[in-house]
């Protein structure tokens, strides 16, 4: 079940285009949950094990790989929300 509604197949263009842009909103504003989760999880799963004994390398190396995917999700989530309104209209809807 869809939290969002869909649009109807007679939605017009612009109403499509809105709800295409509330729904990339949304997942700019999930961002940070995702960041959290991918920071402080895997921290506490690894903090009482045999990581905690001084493996650094990979907590690093990984560490780096979220950030970059988090920095790379920011900038294509944010293109996608301001290149949302500039995209050409298909044909009009009667």
């Amino acid at each position: 079940m869809s939290v969002l509604p869909t649009p109807a197949p007679s939605a017009s263009a612009a109403q499509r285009r809105a709800l295409r842009r509330a729904r990339i909103g949304d997942a700019i504003r999930l961002l940070p949950l995702l960041g959290v989760l991918l920071f402080v999880l895997p921290d506490l799963a690894l903090s009482g094990g045999p990581a905690a004994a001084g493996a650094t390398a990979p907590w690093l190396i990984y560490l780096f790989a979220a950030w970059f995917l988090l920095v790379g999700l920011a900038a294509w989530l944010g293109y996608l929300h301001t290149h949302a309104e500039e995209t050409p209209a298909g044909p009009r809807d009667g």
